[in-house]
């Protein structure tokens, strides 16, 4: 009964450390040098989680997840970097964005957790997450680029996010604590 609890809590506060700064919705076109900066401050973001998840994740299923992120992740954010140099655009990681200091808080958190819970706490993290990311690609940076390449890579990364968040829901359905 003590780990159930205990589990509850915890993925009780990924929804909180997750839910404090949802991608901002803009009713504004944003520009590409605007959209490649984003992403690929995103897509860095979330390696940093992965990393770690390889490093401390408790189950296999959980670290081959992780390492799959690494990988694919890695090879998206080297996509945007070149792209970036392709169109001479300066890449500055924004330090002050709601996104960073929600994953600030992430890190912490997981940093924090040296047990299973550090399973829940980084695949509930990665559901939300690659939910968040696939739908501002779709319903926001893909209408408004401008780039065909950067159209291009949107158009190769958005099924991959989305199918990154269906693999994470499928881990969370077998961690998930019973309500």
């Amino acid at each position: 009964m003590k780990k159930v609890s205990l589990l509850a809590a915890v993925a009780g506060l990924s929804l909180s450390v997750m839910g404090s700064a949802p991608p901002r919705r803009t009713h504004t076109m944003i520009d590409d040098a605007a959209i490649v900066t984003r992403f690929e401050d995103l897509v860095s973001a979330d390696l940093d989680c992965a990393q770690l998840a390889v490093e401390r994740g408790h189950g296999k299923d959980v670290r081959d997840f992780a390492g799959v992120l690494v990988r694919e992740h890695g090879m998206a954010r080297q996509l945007v970097r070149d792209l970036a140099s392709q169109l001479h655009i300066t890449l500055k990681p924004s330090s002050d964005s709601p996104r960073r200091v929600a994953h600030e808080q992430v890190v912490k958190a997981l940093r924090d957790r040296q047990d299973a819970a550090f399973d829940i706490l980084f695949v509930r993290h990665e559901v939300e997450y690659h939910k968040e990311i696939a739908d501002v690609i779709t319903k926001e940076w893909m209408p408004a680029a401008k780039n065909e390449d950067l159209s291009a890579l949107l158009s190769q990364v958005g099924p991959a996010f989305e199918a990154h968040g269906q693999m994470a829901a499928a881990i969370w359905q077998r961690l998930a604590p019973p309500r």
